[in-house]
């Protein structure tokens, strides 16, 4: 099936991106009532010198999108760990950049984690990128963080990937798909309205295979959905697909009113969580849309259960004191 580039760009953004919905909602209400969405959707976090340090540019890998920024609480000292989260912007996989997700990477980091915003990647019809691609980009990012944090003197105790729209469905199909790879252990995956299903029965024949045909970089037939390489495609880009009883623990968050992810993707994973055993959190925002700015109290439960399983999966491991010494040793 081909596509104008226009048709894809236009599509694609109105079915996965949150941001573009709140840059057009700016268009519609006034900046006072923006304001107070955003701040109760979370999408505003103040930062200084006095919070803790933030490395910006750093590389993981050759190309151009290979950057990211990391994080360091204030009260990160020397030997110590801390837990590790890794924030995946959205942007229907053309488009975005890690500030946009920023604002997380501050209020996690204020609270004692170790946090990291990451480029990868885009889909264009200049370039031959899938989402393999990123996936492959979010493993060497890890490790390069790993490094990073081996030179400042300290380490993770362990790591989270997290996202919202795109940037959730590339955190759960990580999570879920290739977390065997990452050079620190993931702990648990947290997301909110992430895609974990691009089967028809998710999105209707014509958008499902622009999706598989766009994500994995094949034709696809609308009318062909059930061909075995469709079919193969469609798993391969849906987490979905790789829950299993091993899968690391979960917290997800969907949007009530939300018309471009449906409530079919929260209840589904939940089916699959429940059925495989996983530990996890579901955090519903009832009268939110894909914005999820409608439910501030949704919005703190949900920064309130990711800070509970950094404790419960990844508790910092505390610097031991060192042993005072005996006057009467011998040897001294």
């Amino acid at each position: 099936m081909k596509l104008s580039g226009r048709k894809i760009r236009r599509i694609l953004i109105c079915t996965l991106t949150a941001v573009n919905l709140v840059l057009c909602a700016a268009c519609s209400i006034s900046g006072l009532v923006l304001q107070k969405s955003l701040k109760q959707g979370g999408y505003m976090e103040s930062w200084s010198k006095d919070d803790g340090r933030v490395l910006t540019g750093l590389s993981y890998g050759k190309d151009n999108a290979n950057k990211y920024d990391l994080y360091l609480p204030k009260d990160l000292a020397p030997g110590k760990d801390a837990p590790l989260l890794l924030l995946i912007h959205g942007g229907s996989w053309t488009e975005g950049k890690r500030g946009d997700i920023a604002y997380a990477c501050k209020y996690y980091a204020k609270n004692g984690c170790i946090t990291a915003t990451m480029d990868y990647s885009l889909v264009s019809e200049k370039n031959d990128v899938t989402v393999k691609t990123m996936l492959d980009e979010i493993t060497a990012c890890i490790a390069a963080i790993q490094k990073r944090l081996k030179k400042e003197g300290c380490q993770a105790s362990g790591l989270a990937v997290g996202g919202m729209s795109a940037g959730g469905h590339l955190a759960l199909l990580y999570a879920y798909s290739r977390a065997s790879e990452s050079a620190i252990p993931v702990a648990f995956v947290f997301e909110k309205v992430g895609p974990v299903s691009f089967h028809k029965e998710f999105w209707g024949a014509d958008i499902s295979a622009l999706l598989i045909g766009y994500g994995a970089r094949i034709p696809v037939d609308p009318k062909k959905l059930d061909a075995p390489e469709t079919v193969a495609a469609a798993d391969s880009l849906s987490p979905l697909h790789f829950v299993t009883s091993k899968s690391p623990p979960t917290i997800f968050a969907y949007g009530g009113k939300d018309d471009l992810v449906k409530p079919v993707h929260r209840d589904e994973l939940a089916k699959a969580l429940e059925r495989n055993q996983v530990p996890n959190i579901r955090v519903d925002f009832p009268h939110s849309n894909h914005a999820m700015w409608d439910d501030p109290d949704c919005t703190e439960a949900f920064r309130k259960a990711v800070l509970q399983y950094c404790e419960t999966y990844m508790k910092p491991n505390q610097p031991q004191d060192e042993p005072k010494q005996d006057a009467s040793d011998p040897q001294h």
